[in-house]
């Protein structure tokens, strides 16, 4: 029992660590161009599919952390360029943007199928089933997916905190946060600074993605599936703050796999089919009663 505890919470562990690096994109988009992205969902599946073109030459797969972070981030950016950024020149609406990154992932998500359709014929790799669980490490009983993870999220949120807070180009991107047009007025260039917002979100949701199949199977239609969920813990930690998303992500992936666990032991194992209903759930309350997310709630405690 106590062996399957530890393994409970290592996995609870594991999904929070790669839904805040998902959830953190989502947030720090939302942030500088109020724009909810719905081509998240296609960076991290990108990701996915990094990792296993790298194991396809012959290198482990976690060597793709770095492929999925860089191909993540230039998708983002491809996005902003060709898409967003016209359009937000010409002063469209925040429902047209949000159309446009629709659109944008629906097209994505039409080229890594035929990717995937690639690598399953020409070299006859199970690419609509992807998991690489059985090829990875283990140290003090743990799988390394646990440990990288859980890493890979502290070096992230250490590097954003320090970018943001410490370098002249945080400073910059802070002012295009809170007020874009006074930035701009200041001399500060501030479709530079939304580039670089899209290229960390698609990057950061790219490494989420290169991690996921050491954690689950996973195939092209995988970041569509949890979409609902990254939005979810952006949502409930506060989109205010950039702290929301790991403080959202950690609430819901606990809250989510500790119920499962217990639901699939006491009912049976066929409720892990309706698991979205707790993310689902914990949001709904969370916008009743707190609708500004929880990170609100400790800054204002704070005098933030």
């Amino acid at each position: 029992m106590a062996i399957s505890l530890t393994g409970t919470f290592a996995s609870a562990l594991t999904w929070s660590s790669i839904l805040s690096l998902t959830a953190i994109g989502i947030t720090l988009l939302y942030r500088t161009t109020r724009v909810p992205n719905f081509a998240h969902a296609s960076f991290v599946t990108t990701g996915i599919y990094a990792s296993t073109i790298v194991w396809v030459f012959g290198f482990h797969p976690y060597l793709g952390m770095p492929l999925g972070f860089i191909l993540g981030g230039l998708e983002a950016v491809l996005l902003f360029y060709t898409v967003l950024e016209p359009l937000r020149r010409r002063k469209a609406s925040i429902f047209l943007l949000m159309m446009a990154t629709l659109s944008f992932d629906i097209l994505m998500y039409g080229f890594l199928n035929i990717l995937a359709d690639m690598l399953q014929f020409e070299f006859k790799i199970l690419s609509r089933n992807i998991y690489f669980a059985p090829i990875d490490f283990r140290i003090g009983g743990f799988q390394g997916v646990t440990l990288v993870s859980f890493t890979a999220f502290l070096i992230t949120m250490v590097a954003l905190q320090l970018l943001l807070y410490r370098t002249n180009l945080g400073i910059a991107l802070r002012a295009c946060m809170e007020n874009p047009f006074l930035a701009q007025t200041l001399g500060i260039n501030v479709s530079r600074m939304l580039l670089l917002s899209w290229f960390i979100a698609g990057a950061t949701a790219g490494l989420a993605g290169a991690l996921l199949p050491f954690y689950q199977m996973c195939n092209a239609y995988t970041g569509t599936y949890y979409l609902a969920e990254m939005f979810c813990a952006s949502i409930v930690g506060g989109l205010d703050y950039l702290i929301g998303a790991p403080i959202g992500s950690f609430l819901l992936g606990y809250a989510k796999i500790l119920l499962l666990s217990f639901l699939a032991s006491t009912v049976g194992p066929d409720i892990i089919n309706y698991m979205l209903i707790i993310p689902l759930g914990i949001m709904v309350i969370a916008l009743a009663v707190l609708p500004t997310g929880i990170a609100s709630l400790i800054m204002k405690r704070r005098g933030v």
